[in-house]
């Protein structure tokens, strides 16, 4: 009888420690998401884009911008204290050639703790689903998350490191980066 209860206590403290690690290591993952999953999808997809910038590439890329030139000096500022830019594009001739579990892999890491969702837009209409996150760290985002998926086009932005909305606020419609009309001290839900 006592070795059994050794068993079943040695069992669960492995079973905890198990449970634990497994807790660990999903909250060291910090704000970059794991979205080797999707690579699947571009055998399926009639246009893909795999954007997959790492910090050293970044600073590299960087040295390349005139801070001479006020855009591109606020692209260099912008990108200094980020780690990484990972963006995976999927579009389709038809809608269902990608399933719900697959974005709802990314969704799941999106739950974890750390993450906050700030935009979330949702048409029956049309299909269209356009959610953001951010990764906070100590009350300062060190992370972004965009997700957006429609029956035809599934679309992940991830951006690791440091991110001051009001810097890129100010790169609006310049340099490919989308003129959004937010107005300043407006609060959105």
């Amino acid at each position: 009888m006592k070795l059994f209860r050794l068993r079943i206590i040695r069992t669960l403290l492995f079973v905890f420690a198990l449970t634990m690690g497994a807790a660990f290591e999903a909250r060291g993952q910090g704000a970059k998401l794991q979205l080797d999953k999707l690579q699947r999808l571009a055998d399926k997809a009639a246009e893909t884009v795999d954007v997959s910038l790492d910090n050293q590439t970044l600073q590299v890329a960087s040295k390349f911008l005139k801070s001479e030139k006020p855009d591109e000096a606020a692209i260099k500022q912008l990108i200094a204290g980020l780690k990484g830019v990972y963006v995976k594009v999927f579009e389709f001739d038809r809608a269902g050639e990608y399933a719900s579990a697959d974005v709802e892999a990314i969704r799941v890491q999106l739950r974890t703790p750390g993450w906050s969702r700030i935009v979330g837009v949702h048409s029956k209409r049309d299909g269209d689903n356009v959610e953001v996150f951010t990764w906070l760290e100590g009350g300062n985002i060190a992370g972004l998350a965009i997700l957006c998926a429609d029956p035809t086009e599934l679309v992940v932005v991830n951006i690791v490191g440091a991110i001051d909305l009001e810097k890129l606020s100010q790169l609006e419609g310049k340099f490919g980066i989308p003129k959004l009309n937010l107005e300043k001290g407006r609060q959105h839900e």
